[in-house]
């Protein structure tokens, strides 16, 4: 596997291997989604990030943010068509967005609330 988990991770970076990379913390997390259709592909939420990632034999790594457990991963594109690699979990690209879905926002104080009295 080429990543890397820890027990109690507070937080995980993605590296790109090419730009940037970027730590998040696990307090932030949305969800990770994962399609059947394209099982080479995953997508993370973490705070206002999108963490779309690309690799081969992802399952383990989707394990890994399900348990909260992934401290970091790194593309390695050059993995890509090498038969050698075929049970490894791998991932050969990041790219990083903006998400889409505006966060909801938290309300302090109390609500006064009309009862009709």
């Amino acid at each position: 596997m080429y990543f890397d988990v820890a027990a109690s991770s507070s937080h995980v970076t993605f590296d790109d291997g090419l730009l940037l990379r970027r730590n998040l913390p696990w307090i932030d997390y949305v969800e990770a989604r994962w399609a059947y259709g394209d099982p080479d592909s995953l997508a993370v939420e973490i705070g206002p990030w999108l963490v779309q990632i690309r690799g081969h034999n992802l399952d383990p790594l989707f394990a890994a943010i399900e348990e909260q457990t992934l401290l970091r991963v790194r593309a390695r594109p050059q993995l890509d068509g090498d038969t050698g690699n075929l049970p490894d979990t791998f991932v050969t690209a990041i790219q990083f967005s903006k998400s889409v879905v505006a966060p909801v926002p938290r309300r302090h104080g109390q609500l006064e609330i009309d009862l009709g009295s």
